[in-house]
């Protein structure tokens, strides 16, 4: 009887702990990963006809015999998803054809970049420069190296003078989550700090993008600003900058 008591004790003991276990143990845990990459993509939604029509403002500055000149471009742009191939490790590559619209309201062709999308990031390569622009999932507060596939002291040419634009660029962060209203419906939205505002005497640079679940990205904005002019520090960049830009995208149409 002693012995049977125990027993049925240990028996108790038995099925608390495995109750226990099983409450700790989440079984579904792959499930819901699995749900929240399948979200995750849906912030660059990659179909062949998917369309994105923004309006650019750009302004360049220059260094023009001690003389600061500004150069500014306007207009609607257009970014369409046309078709896709298999790159050299058959990975699924899209092709992205980039059009800017004319006064007559016909497109001219800019030219054609890649998107490349994996089950852990997406990279974008455009004008020979991969840059990984998301990484799946999405969480808040998430970091990466957006410039790991490119030497971030190559340089690049503004107005014919050398700039390295990538140079010390910190790891891109999901700053926060928001909504975006778009034809009366709204959509989940994330904000991506590429470089938060970074303003010395010699340097200026910052970059931000706002991307929309089921739409894609619907806001840029990047500007940098190099001076070797220390005697004007106290002045604005657009007075003092030997080279630099500073450009604005807004999305106005997607289907």
């Amino acid at each position: 009887m002693k012995n049977a008591v125990i027993y049925g004790f240990f028996l108790c003991l038995l099925g608390i702990f495995l109750t226990s276990c099983e409450n700790d143990f989440d079984t579904n845990a792959a499930q819901r990963y699995q749900q929240k990459l399948m979200d995750s993509y849906r912030y660059y939604p990659l179909k062949i006809g998917n369309s994105w029509t923004y309006s650019i403002d750009s302004t360049y500055y220059f260094d023009n015999l001690g003389t600061i000149e500004t150069e500014k471009v306007s207009g609607i742009y257009r970014e369409t998803l046309t078709d896709t191939f298999r790159d050299g490790a058959n990975r699924l590559v899209f092709r992205c054809l980039k059009e800017k619209q004319l006064p007559d309201q016909s497109w001219t062709i800019l030219r054609v970049y890649s998107l490349s999308p994996s089950a852990t990031n997406l990279i974008r390569t455009e004008e020979n420069t991969p840059l990984v622009d998301l990484v799946f999932p999405i969480d808040e507060n998430k970091v990466w190296n957006p410039t790991i596939l490119i030497d971030p002291n190559a340089n690049y040419l503004i107005k014919g003078k050398v700039i390295n634009l990538f140079k010390d660029w910190p790891g891109t962060y999901i700053e926060q989550t928001g909504t975006y209203t778009f034809k009366g419906k709204d959509y989940p939205t994330i904000n991506l700090v590429d470089v938060l505002q970074d303003d010395n005497i010699i340097l200026y640079k910052s970059s931000r993008r706002t991307y929309a679940k089921d739409i894609g990205m619907i806001s840029k904005s990047q500007a940098f600003f190099t001076s070797q002019r220390t005697d004007l520090a106290d002045k604005p960049w657009s007075e003092k900058a030997d080279i630099g830009f500073e450009t604005s995208q807004v999305l106005i149409d997607f289907h």
